[in-house]
């Protein structure tokens, strides 16, 4: 399993807007097939700061087969409107059972 880190970075005023669209468009995750389970969360310091988090099979299944998909291109230019900067992804995996 590889674990898939986004940070997000919303301009600011645009939370509520983007946690809208994000909870509306969420299904993607939840119907893509190497899709374990996946979570939104805020920043507390920072609250123009968001973290997803998506619990992936294997990291192709994200990087060479889901992110090439058209309905990850429709998500991420509906996400677009609401970055202040660049998305900053990593992926990880679990060293500790």
């Amino acid at each position: 399993m590889v674990i898939e880190q986004a940070i997000f970075h919303i301009i600011e005023g645009q939370q509520n807007a983007f946690e809208k669209k994000f909870y509306e468009l969420s299904d993607i995750f939840r119907h893509a097939e190497a899709c374990e389970k996946f979570k939104l969360i805020r920043g507390i310091e920072n609250k123009q700061q968001y973290i997803l988090q998506i619990y992936w099979m294997s990291l192709e299944a994200h990087t060479d087969v889901f992110m090439k998909t058209e309905e990850f291109k429709q998500w991420f230019l509906a996400m677009k409107p609401f970055l202040a900067e660049k998305i900053q992804m990593q992926h990880f995996e679990n060293t500790l059972a």
